[in-house]
């Protein structure tokens, strides 16, 4: 897998997970794991593992929050290690609970495995923006 590779396998996973999860699964190895570590008071961050934490998660997600438009700002990519990195801005995502909203910088790592399937999702949010907008 090369880097153009790597990035347009994210952005059709990425696609799929919001309009056909079960597509989306096809995309993934069996002991797949995604982890978003949030303060403790946004509902939905935490490790979520293979397909059944996966739809734990994004069914918290859309309980709590609107997902506001992905910019992608840059990508680096080793072949070696078949990691990804993305950053960029999540633009006027909002904490359904308050209705506040905010722009969130992000790094998100995709690891592939030989296959090119998606093995490993990390979110590195900016936890200071995702917290403001949940606090009471």
């Amino acid at each position: 897998m090369n880097k153009q590779q790597a990035i347009d396998t994210a952005n059709q996973y990425l696609g799929l997970l919001l309009s056909d999860f079960p597509a989306s699964l096809k995309m993934i190895t069996d002991d797949f794991v995604w982890e978003n570590f949030l303060p403790s008071h946004v509902p939905f961050g935490g490790r979520y593992e293979g397909a059944a934490g996966l739809q734990q998660y994004f069914e918290q997600l859309q309980e709590n929050w609107v997902i506001g438009e992905l910019e992608y700002l840059s990508f680096i990519f080793d072949p070696e290690t078949q990691v990804l990195a993305a950053t960029g801005i999540e633009k006027n995502g909002q904490a359904i609970s308050t209705g506040r909203a905010c722009d969130m910088a992000f790094t998100w790592e995709f690891r592939f495995n030989s296959n090119g399937l998606l093995s490993y999702l990390r979110e590195y949010n900016d936890t200071a923006s995702i917290g403001a907008a949940f606090d009471a």
